[in-house]
C-alpha cells in the first residue's frame, strides 16, 4: 500500500494506493494515527481511488478510525471509491455509516462549508 497526504486548511487529504487488507491495515491505521496526533486537524478525508481492494480488516480499520476521529471532533470522509470497494462496505451496512463523496473536490467544498 502506498499512502501520501496534504493538509490543506486543517483538512488532511489522504490518497491511498493499491489494497487495504489484513497484511497492511494495522500500517494504515498507524499512519492516520500519527497524521491526526501530529496535526490540529479539522477533518480527514481519505481519496479510495486507486484502492483496487479491501477486506474485512480493512472495513474494520476504517470503521475503527472513523470512531476515533468523531471522538476527537474531527470530521471523516471517503471519496472516490470504485465499484468493488462500494460494494464491500454496502455489504457490511456501512454505506449509511461512512460519508462518502463522488470526487475529492465534492468532499473538499462539503468539509470547507461545514468547518
Amino acid at each position: 500500500m502506498k499512502l501520501s497526504q496534504r493538509i490543506e486548511n486543517d483538512i488532511c487529504i489522504i490518497h491511498v494506493e493499491n489494497d487495504i487488507t489484513w497484511q497492511n491495515s494495522d500500517s494504515f491505521r498507524f499512519y492516520v494515527q500519527t497524521l491526526r496526533e501530529d496535526n490540529h486537524l479539522k477533518a480527514i478525508l481519505v481519496n479510495l481511488e486507486k484502492v483496487i481492494k479491501i477486506d474485512s480488516a480493512g472495513i474494520g480499520v476504517l470503521y475503527s478510525l472513523l470512531k476515533d476521529s468523531h471522538k476527537a471532533d474531527i470530521q471523516w470522509m471517503l471519496c472516490q471509491l470504485n465499484d468493488d470497494v462500494l460494494r464491500v462496505i454496502k455489504s457490511v451496512g456501512l454505506d449509511k455509516t461512512f460519508i462518502c463523496y463522488d470526487t475529492e473536490q465534492e468532499a473538499l467544498v462539503q468539509l470547507q462549508e461545514n468547518l
